[in-house]
């Protein structure tokens, strides 16, 4: 029977194994940019930008995988409304525009970059929005805490 452990398991699982996934394509950018750019004829004029954006947005998106992997842990634990997952929250929030923003530089090499940049930007304004519900439950939860 499915239930709330085995989903936040599930999203443990899933959140590590994205982590393992920016590791490998980080080791492997090189051939993986060189296959996909395998039937495009002036490659040579993509790849070095390519090679260039792949590390690059690395680095917040693996902050990002590692900081939601606190923040399920923490849910896993029952501690949900607490000032840590509001923190984490926030850092998630500026991962994604930090990859948006990337992304976005990468827009005028690449077009198609505009579009990542965009859902970059989009998720982090998501993760915004529950940043700021996580930080008003909390305030009503020690109001509540406090009233007899």
């Amino acid at each position: 029977m499915w239930n709330k452990s085995r989903s936040i398991v599930l999203s443990i699982f899933c959140t590590r194994l994205f982590m393992l996934l920016v590791v490998v394509v980080v080791c492997f950018a090189s051939p993986i940019i060189r296959w996909y750019f395998s039937r495009t004829p002036n490659m040579e004029e993509y790849y070095p930008a390519f090679q260039i954006i792949v590390y690059v947005c690395a680095v917040p998106a693996m902050l990002l995988l590692i900081l939601l992997d606190r923040l399920l842990r923490n849910i896993r634990r029952q501690a949900v409304f607490v000032p840590q997952n509001v923190t984490l929250l926030r850092a998630i929030s500026w991962s994604c525009i930090a990859v948006g923003l990337a992304a976005c530089a990468a827009g005028f090499c690449y077009a198609s970059f505009f579009l990542v940049a965009i859902a970059a930007a989009f998720c982090g304004l998501i993760v915004r929005v529950v940043k700021n519900v996580f930080e008003q439950a909390i305030e009503i939860k020690t109001e509540n805490d406090y009233t007899i």
